[in-house]
């Protein structure tokens, strides 16, 4: 019997030389796997900030528009409430010049009776008074509607795109 030593010969020798050789491949390519690891993490961590930076300014942004809007709708809204009061203002006198007035035309001067043509003049005189009264009812909503409108594309139009 020959002593060999501590070497072993022969195939053993090759796959503890191969078992070897693969831990150190593979512990290398760990290596450059968690130091791309680290990379992405740090990529990950600047775009997340980023991120977060251009969010908050964008809602900061967003918050000072919604603030200019609401100015905005707050000073188009007093206007429009400013030219509905004027308008109930002229509806008002309208009506007024007309309750004095009246609606018919005086009778023609050296008519016997001024009360008594073919019509009765208070009836026909009432019947024509709530009949304007109500149409300048309408022409009144029709105005309010129609400076609603322009109010409304105003503030519109002074929106920034």
């Amino acid at each position: 019997m020959k002593q060999r030593g501590l070497l072993l010969a022969g195939p053993a020798l090759y796959a503890f030389a191969g078992a070897g050789l693969i831990i150190v491949v593979l512990a290398g390519l760990l290596k450059i796997q968690t130091s791309r690891l680290e990379t992405c993490r740090a990529e990950f961590g600047a775009f997340k900030l980023e991120t977060k930076r251009l969010g908050d300014a964008a809602e900061k942004a967003a918050k000072e528009r919604e603030a200019a809007d609401a100015k905005l709708k707050e000073r188009t809204d007093a206007n429009h409430k400013t030219a509905v009061a004027r308008l109930n203002r002229d509806i008002k006198r309208l009506r007024d010049d007309n309750a004095r007035r009246g609606i018919l035309p005086a009778s023609r001067p050296g008519t016997r009776d001024p009360q008594a043509a073919c019509f009765s003049r208070p009836d026909l005189d009432r019947a024509v008074s709530g009949f304007v009264e109500r149409v300048t009812d309408l022409v009144g909503e029709g105005a309010e509607a129609v400076s609603g409108l322009d109010a409304a594309k105003a503030w519109a139009q002074s929106l920034p795109r």
